[in-house]
């Protein structure tokens, strides 16, 4: 019984191995899709554009988007609560890490191998198209961490395992990430804070289970 948070770098493949780790476990995979159509339900439709982009200093403290984000971590919170879930990207290590029974993951890779990879896999004609691509992604991942969670995107103590897909085969990864859920499993956490001390509004927990059940 566990909720993982797999945060990856883009072009490291991390999807791919939450996909599977959540496949192999039998748990809710919930990525971007799925959040937006909980937050769609209550008219905020922005979250894509407002993480793909690096807000300035003025657009963070812009009152909707706190809003927006204040009901992004509703959101992740009552995913969380329901227990196995693997959550992928968009902040759900910093939203859930003062949680003992939370594993959180961060996916990463050379900028070059990344590079390479995005390059092949969205059909990219240079390597400079590939490099632009991946830098803005890596900025304005950055940047969503750093304003709205006062996380550092790129500080390895924010997570229990890192992986260098570059080197470690996704098949590996996969086994790794589920034997520390297994592990973190079985490690107590008497007296510290879990998912289970979440409170959860009655509304946005039936919001988000329509969701998961028409998603499944």
């Amino acid at each position: 019984m566990a909720v993982i948070t797999v945060s990856r770098e883009l072009g490291s493949e991390g999807e791919a191995v939450a996909r599977q780790v959540a496949a192999k476990m039998g748990y809710r995979f919930v990525a971007k899709a799925t959040i937006e159509k909980v937050l769609q339900q209550y008219g905020l439709i922005e979250l894509d554009d407002l993480y793909r982009s690096a807000p300035s200093l003025w657009a963070r403290l812009d009152i909707t988007n706190l809003e927006l984000v204040s009901m992004l971590n509703k959101v992740i919170l009552g995913i969380a609560r329901l227990d196995n879930v693997v959550l992928l990207g968009r902040g759900g290590y910093a939203a859930l890490s003062g949680y003992a029974d939370v594993l959180n993951v961060r996916i990463q890779a050379p900028f070059a191998f990344r590079m390479q990879v995005v390059m092949e896999r969205e059909g990219l004609d240079s390597t400079a198209q590939a490099e632009k691509r991946v830098a803005k992604s890596d900025k304005a991942r950055d940047m969503f961490v750093q304003g709205y969670y006062g996380a550092d995107f790129n500080t390895a103590r924010q997570f229990n395992l890192v992986l260098d897909s570059s080197v470690i085969p996704a098949e590996t990864a996969v086994a790794w990430i589920m034997e520390a859920a297994r592990l973190l499993a079985h490690r107590s956490s008497a007296g510290m804070l879990t998912i289970q001390d979440i409170v959860v509004d009655p509304v946005l927990a039936d919001a988000i289970t329509q969701v998961l059940e028409s998603s499944a």
